[in-house]
């Protein structure tokens, strides 16, 4: 009888755990319209993207590539072949700008290996995240940012970016790294606690959006972190600076507010943003 309790209890907890995490109803990011999801831009309900770097980077007649890759990366398919547009090079350029405009994208690797073959690109899909995590993955965020928003409500501009900015550096850097979409999305930071700075810099965007505050995601050789606004201006916003750290008490945790952990300013594409502030939010945060 003992035993039987015991496991009724542990299935109990299973159960709660599951409802909490994956199928608790909630409300969902506010901008997604049902006009959205039947959109092109459309992937899921995280975040709602104006693909403004699709239409910066690539010619209409390569979007075709673009929207391509979004969609055989939701696909467990191992090897991909996507038809080129007007030119197989500008594949590169559709990568970038789906890493900018789609941080809600938990599928998708930082594709580092493809090859133009004729009038097709082809590369490899398996670093992908597969269909059943990018599932439930998907719906562990949704519901984490059911929680972000309550925590937020009321709150400043400036303490919803202190706010994002702690939650995010509370995270472990994951000193295993690796190419593959575990870890280079907002999957491993959400779901596993640790993450990198693509993932830190695209749940940043994600959630500045979830709670109001305008942002765009930088991206160079090297690293990915946000642009925020504060106040009409746009400042460095690097929490992997923070989660280095972890320690609010030393000196160099809220650095991240002010340069970035490989020192740069400004990313690829740097045409393509809104002037950023020489200025520190860390100072004028007085933190």
């Amino acid at each position: 009888m003992k035993k039987i309790r015991v496991v009724i209890l542990f299935l109990l907890i299973i159960a709660l755990s599951a409802f909490n995490f994956y199928y608790r109803p909630i409300d969902g990011n506010p901008l997604i319209t049902q006009e959205y999801m039947d959109s092109d831009a459309y992937v899921n309900g995280l975040y709602k993207s104006d693909e403004y770097f699709k239409e910066k980077l690539l010619d209409p007649a390569d979007y075709m590539m673009y929207y391509k890759a979004i969609r055989v990366s939701l696909e467990d398919e191992k090897d991909v072949t996507i038809p080129c547009g007007t030119d197989c090079e500008a594949f590169s350029d559709a990568v970038y700008a789906i890493i900018l405009d789609h941080p809600e994208l938990i599928s998708f690797q930082l594709i580092t290996t493809w090859r133009a073959v004729g009038d097709s690109i082809e590369y490899s899909n398996s670093s992908n995240l597969n269909k059943v995590f990018t599932y439930f993955g998907t719906r562990r965020i949704e519901r984490e940012m059911e929680n972000i928003r309550k925590d937020t409500k009321g709150m400043s501009d400036k303490d919803k970016i202190l706010y994002v900015y702690d939650y995010i550096a509370s995270h472990n850097y994951d000193l295993g790294f690796t190419w593959s979409a575990d870890n280079q999305s907002a999957y491993s930071f959400f779901t596993k606690g640790t993450s990198v700075c693509a993932g830190f810099a695209k749940s940043a965007q994600i959630i500045f959006q979830n709670i109001g505050i305008q942002s765009y995601l930088v991206i160079d050789s090297d690293h990915l972190w946000n642009y925020v606004e504060y106040e009409g201006k746009y400042y460095i916003f690097d929490a992997t600076v923070g989660a280095s750290f972890r320690d609010k008490s030393s000196h160099e945790y809220y650095e991240g507010l002010c340069i970035t952990t490989t020192g740069e300013r400004t990313g690829f594409f740097k045409e393509f943003y809104p002037e950023v502030e020489s200025d520190c939010l860390r100072d004028i945060f007085d933190v």
